[in-house]
């Protein structure tokens, strides 16, 4: 048989193997936050910048909201509802992906374990309601996580002085 044509009849099996080889491997895996990150510089970063900073009285910082507002239904709304999210042409699968990157990678504030990641069904039930006042929205989430956030640290102030000694 004819060597070139040997060549020629194994470059097909090849290409497969080595597809199917990135395809399942750890590539693949590292694929997965490669997306989100890449969704965030295309559709996010150019109000938002690089790292989630915002600017001052123009854009708001992400910073410090994510996790607060992933934390609580409204905020959750919120976030998928404000228009650059709910009006992206990402798909709710990669909206959840980016929103749940943005809260591991962009915020200041620890992510309790408790933090429920985003899902697609989430997406989808949310950001196709718009939001009528994007800011009095935002106020108002922001007016619940400063009463959560009280609230708790009352009740952190009243178990450690029930420990108390008598």
């Amino acid at each position: 048989m004819n060597p070139l044509r040997i060549r020629r009849a194994m470059v097909p099996a090849a290409t497969f193997v080595a597809v199917f080889a990135v395809a399942s491997g750890p590539a693949a895996r590292s694929a997965a936050t490669y997306r989100p990150r890449v969704d965030y510089q295309l559709n996010c970063q150019g109000c938002h910048l690089a790292d989630g900073s915002g600017e001052a009285g123009r854009v708001p910082s992400l910073r410090g909201v994510l996790v607060p507002f992933a934390q609580i239904p409204a905020g959750r709304r919120y976030l998928i509802q404000v228009p650059g999210v709910s009006e992206s042409s990402l798909s709710d699968r990669a909206t959840a992906a980016v929103l749940n990157w943005m809260i591991q990678r962009l915020s200041d504030v620890p992510v309790p374990p408790h933090v429920v990641p985003f899902t697609t069904a989430e997406v989808a039930r949310w950001r196709r309601i718009p939001l009528t006042n994007v800011a009095a929205t935002r106020a108002s989430v922001q007016r619940l996580v400063a009463a959560q956030t009280s609230s708790r640290a009352r009740s952190t102030a009243s178990r450690s002085t029930d420990k108390s000694p008598m």
